[in-house]
């Protein structure tokens, strides 16, 4: 995405000694600088509503008053698409955050107890398009849960996985959405492809899982 002599960094915690540890050695990495910071969720969507405003990748912290930072991450990523790199960082312990920040088009999750060099790094990676995944070192076997990134589903095709999970027939899908019943069964396989699931049973844990019938 860039070169690594203008890395544009924006920092969001609401703990100030966190924001100026982390701006401290970003600001000391070559090429890499901190040019924003805020300290809850609403305060970064005013950052971001209108674009990515100047920055390449954003650090977000989870646990912020207002609106947390999944929640954050997922608004301005609608926003900003890929001109906006997010990587959830947290010091919260609970080895669903990975999957949520995946859900929400995180780009990476760093756990805090990470080094601050795996830091800079992770911040070089999703800006080379890596998703970059740096969990508390206790939480590793977690990493096996992680699937790789949701890919994105159109409004039916959500509307569809829903009453799937909820047991629905191709026919009830079709009534229910006001389509016809062949069109139903053409999205049912089109999600089932998408998210990689073998029959309805396996979408209705993917669909737990990720939070996609919320």
């Amino acid at each position: 995405m860039h070169d690594q002599a203008d890395i544009r960094v924006f920092i969001a915690d609401d703990h100030e000694v966190t924001v100026l540890k982390l701006s401290e050695f970003i600001n000391a990495a070559p090429g890499m600088r901190v040019v924003g910071t805020a300290a809850d969720g609403n305060a970064v969507w005013s950052y971001f509503e209108q674009g990515n405003n100047g920055v390449d990748v954003a650090l977000i912290d989870i646990g912020m008053p207002e609106m947390n930072g999944l929640r954050a991450a997922e608004k301005i990523k609608s926003v900003c698409k890929g001109s906006l790199k997010v990587i959830i960082i947290t010091g919260l312990d609970g080895v669903f955050f990975p999957a949520e920040a995946i859900r929400n088009h995180a780009d990476g999750f760093i756990a805090k107890s990470r080094h601050k060099d795996e830091i800079i790094e992770a911040i070089r990676r999703v800006c080379q398009n890596e998703i970059v995944y740096l969990l508390d070192p206790e939480d590793a076997d977690a990493q096996d849960d992680i699937l790789p990134r949701l890919p994105e589903l159109t409004p039916n095709e959500i509307r569809v996985l829903c009453l799937i999970t909820k047991g629905f027939t191709g026919k009830e899908i079709g009534d229910q959405i006001g389509i016809t019943h062949a069109f139903a069964e053409r999205i049912r396989n089109i999600v089932l492809h998408k998210l990689g699931a073998k029959s309805a049973g396996q979408l209705g844990s993917i669909a737990q899982k990720y939070g996609l019938c919320r």
